[in-house]
């Protein structure tokens, strides 16, 4: 933080001392004294968390405390965040303004151009007015993008990150909120810079949307300026933004594409989604196999036996979006290719970091990617799922893929709280002569309704995949190409066309058989009463 360029008073300002607020006045709860034990999970001039249970520990104190001080240093707040999460624009109970009526979170927008990957290593320490911010914040630390950095979240606003910061460090980033206006807010401005080091961003919240105050704020070279109530991924997003690569800001949207078992049909779906991006929408793609043994998208594109996949993860740490470039395969204009060798010698690394460093490579050289997963459950293929800004599963209506299904959804629900829930595609309905489970039994065992029904149709995918030809080359494959290019404008846009080729919306050739397939019981009945 740089120094503000503000002309000193005329006498020094007093201010607060941690656990009083902007007037100087002690909080309703008295701060414990020099001698007392803090009650546990409750640091002294720290405002409880509404509904916030006692740990079972004492809190740990920072490693140094600041010399000089009356009473102890302001407590990390530590436990499981009470932040629960809001329906868009609807009332969050957690956010509580002054006058005591319930405040309205603002939505966020998950269909935002481009995408977003994991912060670096970073230290964050958030000094907070309001028990509210401190939760919302802590909320934070349940995010994948956020799983690098370490927080530690105090109570005593800006007054308290001054005093703390004269006897220690500043990290990379600090978050101070203050309710304080005019000029004793940037006479503690100026005191907070003269504690912090050059290179430590400042983020604060304060109590006002002025713009005007915004500016002044910028000016004075804090990093960035918020206003409660926000959601969690308003704040992830404004830090991910302050270390963005200036030479390459852009982050490339990835889709992620796995079937909840084995021919379930996911990489039939992706490969059509691909083509149906760049040939129909003319949008920039790449697609990426994950699978270094049995991989199909060199079959389905017809090319030879390639070693992309296992020549990109052959050197990771040395993986940049021009080598990228240069291993993968223009098919047409605006799709490129990066298919596995798909032989039973090839073998792929098995640690997360080779595939993020694929990953992160295909974001800063594709606007879109997508990736067809293997089925397979490894610490790598689980980092992409939680990562991937979108997710497509795909299933078949028998039992052992509603299980799957089921699991995998509860697992990204839990995984990515303030991300969309991921796509479900039922492939494969209508099977003559079998007792498959109805669409919407299956919808309410996994809790989610399918973006896309499609039917048994063995002659055309078999033509497609023999002729190395996509679904929309096909003239009897028109139904099957519109469910899929349903799919793609969802995954383009962020939304579903209301109408397609004449049909209704969601509206896909499901024969009679899936409609009268027979309720089961045994693990499906003990499914849905789960739910």
């Amino acid at each position: 933080m740089k120094q503000p360029q503000i002309n000193p008073v005329s006498s020094p300002q007093a201010y607060p001392a941690p656990g009083q607020n902007a007037a100087g006045q002690m909080p309703a709860q008295v701060p414990i004294q020099p001698g007392q034990m803090p009650v546990h999970g409750q640091a002294p001039g720290q405002v409880p968390i509404p509904g916030q249970a006692p740990m079972a520990h004492p809190v740990m104190q920072p490693a140094m405390a600041p010399q000089g001080q009356e009473g102890l240093p302001p407590m990390p707040i530590q436990g499981q965040p009470q932040y629960q999460q809001p329906q868009p624009g609807m009332p969050n109970s957690n956010a509580v303004n002054p006058s005591g009526s319930t405040v309205v979170v603002p939505m966020v927008d998950q269909n935002r151009e481009g995408g977003e990957k994991a912060l670096p290593r970073i230290a964050i320490h958030a000094f907070c007015d309001r028990s509210e911010t401190a939760a919302t914040i802590q909320a934070t630390t349940q995010d994948w993008r956020m799983a690098r950095t370490n927080i530690k979240i105090y109570m005593g606003g800006l007054p308290a990150a001054i005093e703390y910061y004269r006897n220690e460090a500043t990290p990379s980033l600090i978050i101070v909120e203050s309710g304080m206006r005019g000029q004793e807010l940037f006479t503690q401005l100026e005191q907070l810079a003269s504690v912090c080091d050059a290179d430590t961003k400042v983020v604060m919240i304060g109590a006002v949307n002025d713009i005007k105050l915004y500016r002044d704020l910028m000016e004075q070279g804090l990093s960035e300026y918020l206003v409660p109530p926000f959601h969690p991924l308003t704040l992830i997003r404004s830090i991910s933004d302050m270390y963005a690569d200036p030479e390459k800001p852009f982050v490339g949207k990835v889709v992620a594409f796995y079937g909840a078992k084995g021919g379930s049909g996911s990489s039939t779906i992706a490969h059509n989604v691909a083509w149906g991006l760049a040939t129909k929408m003319l949008q920039e793609t790449a697609l990426v196999d994950l699978d270094s043994s049995w991989g199909t998208t060199g079959l389905d594109f017809n090319y030879d036996s390639s070693q992309g996949l296992e020549e990109a993860l052959a050197d990771y740490e040395r993986l940049d979006d021009t080598l990228l470039d240069r291993i993968m395969i223009r098919h047409t204009e605006k799709l490129s290719i990066l298919p596995a060798a798909a032989s039973l010698g090839s073998t792929a690394p098995t640690s997360p970091e080779a595939y993020e460093a694929l990953v992160n490579g295909m974001r800063a050289l594709s606007p879109m990617t997508l990736l067809d997963m293997p089925h397979v459950w490894s610490a790598w293929s689980k980092e992409i799922l939680k990562s991937a800004d979108e997710v497509v599963i795909t299933a078949t209506p028998d039992l052992a893929n509603l299980r799957n299904a089921k699991n995998l959804i509860e697992f990204l629900k839990q995984a990515r709280p303030n991300d969309p829930d991921p796509l479900l595609v039922l492939n494969k309905t209508g099977v003559p002569k079998t007792a498959e489970i109805p669409v919407k039994d299956f919808a309410a065992a996994v809790g989610i309704n399918p973006s896309l029904v499609l039917a048994y149709e063995p002659i055309i995918y078999t033509e497609a995949s023999n002729d190395g030809k996509m679904l929309s080359e096909l003239t009897s494959a028109k139904a099957a190409s519109d469910g899929i290019m349903y799919l793609t404008e969802r995954l383009k846009t962020g939304v579903f066309p209301l109408q397609m080729e004449g049909k209704s919306k969601g509206k896909l050739r499901k024969s009679k058989a899936s409609k009268k397939g027979k309720k089961s019981g045994g693990l499906l009945s003990s499914l849905r009463k789960k739910k």
